[in-house]
């Protein structure tokens, strides 16, 4: 998949709980373990021989059920998506959506806690950026240091906060207003 394409599927699968559920049923067990391991396995190697293959089955996962929603919000990792396909931001950002997928998965009963979701997500960006630089130093990217500088410090969950506020908001369909 080109990184055009996996940007807009991405943006695809953030948008379009509903017309999944109507689409098919919930998840299975196996598909639920089946993303986790695959989340992890994209950590651990996000350029790995199987990586695209890996990514395209969890966005098309992740549009086609209806009971695990993850929520895309402004914040510290947008600058990943403006990325030329040289520092592979797009691949980082996508690891967001997967993070919280696998929070989800873990943890259903923290669906509500919009801050737990998103660390989650960005939790995963992290950790895929670390082994990232282990096999391609060249795809520094400063936001990322500083996040994972804050997570160090003991600080991140603090500049969720702060950096993606309102996220956890309730909106009204169509207008972005809060409810």
């Amino acid at each position: 998949m080109n990184l055009p394409a996996f940007a807009l599927a991405s943006v695809i699968a953030l948008a379009s709980p509903a017309r999944a559920a109507a689409e098919r049923g919930p998840s299975t067990s196996a598909e639920r373990t089946r993303a986790v391991e695959t989340t992890r396995r994209l950590e651990r190697d996000p350029l790995g021989p199987e990586a695209s293959k890996d990514r395209r089955w969890l966005i098309q996962w992740i549009i086609d059920i209806p009971d695990i929603e993850v929520r895309g919000c402004s914040g510290p990792l947008d600058v990943l998506k403006e990325d030329d396909g040289s520092r592979h931001g797009k691949v980082l950002y996508a690891q967001a959506m997967f993070g919280q997928a696998a929070f989800l998965i873990e943890h259903p009963r923290e669906k509500n806690d919009w801050v737990k979701v998103q660390l989650a997500g960005i939790e995963s960006v992290l950790k895929a950026y670390r082994s990232l630089l282990g096999s391609d130093p060249s795809a520094r990217w400063k936001e990322l240091d500083l996040l994972t500088e804050a997570r160090r410090q003991g600080k991140l969950r603090e500049v969720v906060e702060e950096t993606m506020e309102g996220c956890g908001e309730e909106r009204v369909p169509g207008t972005g207003d809060p409810i």
